[in-house]
């Protein structure tokens, strides 16, 4: 049976090369896979080279035709908004769920990361901030603080965890942690704030360096959303990577600006989106998820915002 949340490289690669020589004919492209491992995936991608172009092919399996058509729409308006932030859509394959992208040309941050000096990595996150403070920029708009929809969605972690969909580690002390941030709602509820359509999915992996720019990869989000969701989420993930909660956040902060929030509402969500990681660590993490749940909890440990407010 035809699987279809998951492609297998030869079955992605067929589909890749059936729509490269519709979309791109002439001479054929040579195929490398840029996943690290051999595995059956929701997506694929492959860098596509010939003489006279690189170009990079993601294939999504059928499952999730609605990532890929929302991967297409957004990364589309986030190029037509900031031309230089995001590599160019150069087709889109509706039937084989085929996209071909401009080729970045660079390491990712993560890569990149092990062989950076302290200094350096400061450098390179007070850019990821800038290039996000202008992806948010392109719809930032005023909105009061509305705290009970994300203190929600903590409570019903918790359900989960109690109803066995989920196992948050350490739960109980999950919980104190989910009953201090209540205790914050009465101070932030109403305060002024801001939204923005987010990213949602940015890690250090989805950032380029090339020799011009930092550029963003996958693109999906089309809705608003607190911009500290994608703040923390990539200072949670510089720091599980490696390197000090205060420099980095720091680093950030100069790339990035103010948040636009109070001061307590800034901490409620640093905190909020930490426990949001620490709600996702399976009971037997791998390295990195392990990482990533330290990283949270030193953000859950800050009394003060890690940001400017």
């Amino acid at each position: 049976m035809r699987d279809e949340t998951h492609l297998d490289l030869a079955t992605a690669r067929a589909l890749v090369r059936a729509s490269l020589a519709e979309r791109r004919p002439g001479a054929p492209h040579g195929l490398g896979s840029l996943a690290p491992v051999d595995k059956p995936r929701r997506a694929q991608v492959f860098c596509a080279a010939r003489p006279d172009e690189r170009i990079v092919v993601k294939v999504y399996a059928p499952a999730w035709a609605d990532k890929a058509r929302a991967q297409v729409a957004r990364q589309r308006a986030v190029v037509t908004a900031l031309p230089d932030a995001a590599p160019e859509v150069l087709f889109f394959d509706e039937s084989r769920l085929v996209l071909g992208m401009a080729y970045a040309d660079g390491p990712s941050l993560s890569a990149l990361w092990p062989h950076l000096s302290e200094a350096d990595r400061a450098t390179r996150l007070q850019a990821a901030g800038h290039w996000l403070r202008r992806l948010h920029g392109t719809s930032l708009e005023p909105h009061p603080f509305r705290p009970k929809g994300q203190l929600a969605w903590l409570q019903k972690l918790i359900m989960q965890h109690e109803f066995g969909g989920r196992l948050i580690p350490d739960v109980g002390q999950f919980r104190l942690e989910v009953a201090a941030l209540a205790e914050q709602v009465p101070e932030v509820r109403g305060t002024p704030s801001v939204r923005a359509v987010t990213h949602r999915d940015l890690h250090l992996s989805n950032l380029m360096l090339t020799p011009n720019r930092l550029i963003g990869l996958d693109f999906e989000n089309d809705a608003p959303d607190e911009p500290m969701r994608d703040l923390v989420a990539l200072l949670l993930d510089a720091v599980a990577h490696g390197g000090g909660l205060e420099p980095l956040s720091e680093a950030l902060g100069k790339g990035y600006g103010i948040t636009g929030s109070i001061g307590p509402a800034t901490l409620f969500l640093q905190r909020l989106f930490a426990l949001g990681v620490w709600a996702a660590t399976p009971p037997a993490p791998s390295l990195r998820q392990r990482a990533r749940f330290v990283a949270a909890q030193r953000i859950l440990s800050a009394r003060a915002p890690l940001l400017p407010v």
